[in-house]
């Protein structure tokens, strides 16, 4: 008799911890399906200049103070089981705003054309100007060439020597006009 009435108190209990992981693996599934839209989502506009547009589970939104970085939201689920992720990219800057800000002196001549635009990438120390073959293999992946040794910081490009420079870098990210140009 004690045993039974034990057991009748306890029921709303087990029932609740015989339930628990069926639920658990519900909002498991529905996040796993949310992840997988805003990872694929952000995949599809990384690095493109294309305005993104929302789809019936994920909804984007531009990150503010920034021109061209966005979040998107993706929910799955319905009810106590909906499940929602966050991801954050970033569109592709058009050609014409990054051309590295060039106040050419057309009477200036280098080695190699000054590259249209410049990834957030160092060139590496083996092709310092990314001239060797770097930025011909590379371009498309970072999305521009990368930034020469004397780009790399406003030091770096002050204490440079124009005379030495493969292509013209002169005020590179608006640092203005090198003092020796």
């Amino acid at each position: 008799m004690v045993g039974m009435s034990l057991m009748a108190g306890a029921s709303p209990m087990l029932m609740t911890m015989a339930i628990s992981p069926a639920e658990a693996a519900k909002r498991a599934e529905n996040f796993g399906v949310a992840e997988t839209a805003a990872v694929v989502f952000a995949a599809t506009y990384e690095g493109k200049t294309d305005l993104p547009e929302d789809t019936d589970t994920c909804i984007s939104r531009l990150r503010e103070g920034t021109a061209n970085a966005f979040s998107v939201q993706c929910t799955h689920g319905s009810g106590k089981y909906v499940q929602s992720v966050t991801r954050a990219f970033r569109l592709a800057v058009p050609d014409s705003e990054l051309d590295g800000g060039n106040g050419t002196d057309t009477s200036r001549e280098f080695a190699f054309e000054t590259p249209t635009r410049f990834s957030g990438h160092q060139c590496p120390i083996y092709d310092r100007w990314g001239t060797n073959g770097y930025n011909d293999k590379n371009y498309s992946a970072l999305g521009g060439a990368c930034i020469p040794n004397d780009g790399w910081n406003q030091t770096n490009y002050q204490f440079s020597d124009p005379d030495a420079w493969l292509y013209d870098i002169n005020n590179r990210n608006g640092w203005g006009s090198h003092p020796d140009y």
